[in-house]
């Protein structure tokens, strides 16, 4: 399979593309600075930004021997520091994730890809049900919730799409480590045990790039944990 990765320089994302790439896939990776990516074989680096629908235009057409049939999408804000709470770096516009997969999508129609996998968040659309109080008010009171406005945009943007085999996955708390078993739960999140679950960015990206296969997740948004 030919994938069009989307955000494959951030942590989770340069997982994504190694574990594609370990799987047999080709990529063509979208960046904004190329020297972010390792050259290596099945994997094709062009510079750009998703906010322009001619750079997506541009990383569909770039292969010589293929078209990517499937994108994924694992952006997420920016931001002023690494803590969770610090603000969205002043160069972050409030619709990053947003306006980037609404180009992905019309890219997708446009080139015939038949699937848009993307990385959203625990406590986005409807899984903010299932949160404990806590941490709803983290999501809703701090910085945290301009991320999660753009992940709500992102969902209603998606959904609002027709004839797009979707699978919007919603990791709990990021952690480092290796990939281990993933507990899927609805996409409302509910039952999770534990005040702060976690997963690692390996699990998610695993779970991301096999998702593009199946069929149980299409159309869905699973909260997903180790």
């Amino acid at each position: 399979m030919h994938i069009l990765v989307i955000g494959g320089t951030g942590r989770t994302g340069q997982l994504i593309i190694a574990e594609a790439l370990f799987k047999g896939h080709q990529i063509t990776a979208l960046v904004r600075n190329t020297s972010s990516l390792a050259p290596q074989g099945n994997l094709t680096i062009i510079r750009g930004t998703p906010l322009n629908p001619h750079d997506i235009a541009t990383a569909f057409t770039a292969s010589p021997t293929s078209v990517p049939t499937a994108i994924i999408v694992a952006l997420n804000a920016r931001r002023a520091s690494d803590s969770p709470f610090a603000a969205p770096s002043p160069d972050t516009p409030p619709r990053l994730m947003a306006d980037s997969v609404a180009n992905a999508i019309a890219g997708m129609k446009a080139h015939g890809a038949s699937r848009i996998v993307i990385m959203s968040s625990q406590g986005a659309g409807t899984s903010f049900a299932g949160l404990g109080w806590m941490m709803r008010l983290v999501f809703s009171k701090t910085n945290m919730k301009l991320q999660m406005e753009d992940h709500d945009a992102v969902d209603a943007e998606t959904r609002r799409q027709a004839g797009v085999d979707f699978v919007m996955v919603r990791p709990v708390m990021l952690a480092e480590g290796p990939a281990a078993p993933v507990r899927v739960y609805g996409d409302e999140g509910r039952g999770i045990p534990g005040f702060m679950p976690k997963i690692t960015r390996a699990s998610i990206a695993r779970f991301m790039v096999e998702a593009l296969d199946g069929e149980e997740y299409v159309g869905r948004a699973p909260v997903i944990s180790n």
